[in-house]
C-alpha cells in the first residue's frame, strides 16, 4: 500500500551510528518469535486499515465526527510480472483540517504538556517504548538525526510519544532520552500522567492514524509486547498532520528531510520581511 506522503515500501534499513545504545532487553528471540512478531504486525495494520476504510464511511461531516481522520480507498489497474492486469487497492489517508485531537500528556520533566504548547511550531512525531527489542531504538536514532540536522538553525520541534505508559514513567522516559542526548526543551517525551493507554491509543489511531496493539497470548514476548508503527509523521504550525514516513527506511527518511528542509526554508523566508520592516522602522 502506499499514499500521497511516501510511496516507498517499509523495508529494513541499517541503523543510523550515533552516541545513543540500545535500550531494554536484547533483541533476537529466534526466527518464531520474529516471524510470528511480524505476521501480528501485518494482521494489524489491515485491521486497522478496513477500520479506516470503512468506518470513515459510516462517519457523517458533523462535528461529532472530529479530530478522526479520514481515509479512502482507491482500485487502480497494474500489470503484474507476466503482463497481465490484476487490480490493487491503495489507502489514501486524509488527516483533518482541524488537525491533531488535544491533547493532556506528562513530559520526562513532570511538566504538563498539551497540543496548544506545540502550536506555532512545525514538529515531528514518533511512537515507541522503552522496553523494545526490536526497531524502537532505530525509530529514535532517525529522530535524534533530525535534531542534529534541524535544531540549530530551525524552530523544529520533536515529539516521542510511548505506547507503554504503564512502565514508561516520566522517570524511565528521561533515562531513555539520556541516551539519545535529547534536547530536554525541543524534544519532548510523552507518557500518560496515570499510566493508562486510554488516551494515547486513540490519539494515534485516530488523530495520527497509525496502528497500535498491545500483544497479548502466545504473541506476547519480552521486548515485543506492543505492536506499532515505525513512521514518523510531520506536523505543521497549526497541529495538522503533513505526512508520514517510515523511520527505518533510508529512501523514504530522505524524503523526510528533503520535506522539511523546504517547509523550513519557506517558514524561514516567509518571516523574514516582516523582521526586517520592524527592524527598519
Amino acid at each position: 500500500m502506499s499514499d500521497s506522503s511516501s510511496s516507498t515500501t517499509d523495508r529494513a534499513a541499517d541503523a543510523p551510528a550515533i552516541v545513543a545504545r540500545p535500550f531494554g532487553p536484547a533483541a533476537g528471540k529466534g526466527l518464531f518469535v520474529k516471524a510470528l512478531f511480524v505476521v501480528n504486525g501485518l494482521v494489524c495494520f489491515v485491521l486497522v486499515a478496513a477500520w479506516i476504510v470503512f468506518g470513515s464511511r459510516g462517519r457523517n461531516n458533523s462535528e461529532d465526527s472530529k479530530p478522526f481522520a479520514k481515509a479512502t480507498d482507491t482500485t487502480d489497474e497494474e500489470d503484474d510480472d507476466n503482463g497481465r492486469p490484476k487490480k490493487v487497492i491503495k489507502i489514501e489517508l486524509k488527516w483533518p483540517e482541524s488537525g491533531v485531537a488535544d491533547f493532556e500528556f506528562t513530559e520526562r520533566s513532570g511538566k504538563i504538556i498539551h497540543k496548544e504548547d506545540l502550536v506555532g511550531h512545525p514538529w515531528v512525531v514518533s511512537f515507541i517504548f522503552t522496553h523494545c527489542a526490536g526497531p524502537c531504538f532505530r525509530v529514535t536514532s532517525a529522530m535524534r538525526r533530525l535534531q542534529d540536522e534541524f535544531f540549530k538553525d530551525t524552530d523544529l520541534r520533536l515529539v516521542t510519544i510511548t505506547v507503554d505508559p504503564e512502565r514508561d514513567n516520566p522517570a524511565q522516559l528521561a533515562k531513555y532520552a539520556n541516551d539519545f542526548q535529547a534536547s530536554p526543551e525541543r524534544w519532548l517525551f510523552l507518557t500518560d500522567p496515570n499510566g493508562l493507554k486510554d488516551k494515547i491509543y486513540p490519539l494515534i489511531n485516530g488523530s495520527f492514524l497509525m496502528p497500535v496493539q498491545e500483544a497479548t497470548g502466545k504473541m506476547r514476548v519480552e521486548g515485543h509486547e506492543f505492536i506499532h508503527t515505525n513512521n514518523i509523521l510531520l506536523v505543521d504550525e497549526r497541529g495538522v498532520v503533513q505526512g508520514k514516513w517510515n523511520s527505518i527506511d533510508d529512501a523514504s527518511f530522505d524524503q523526510l528531510r528533503r520535506e522539511l528542509r523546504k517547509r523550513l526554508k519557506k517558514t524561514q523566508d516567509e518571516s523574514s520581511p516582516a523582521e526586517g520592516s520592524s527592524k527598519s522602522e
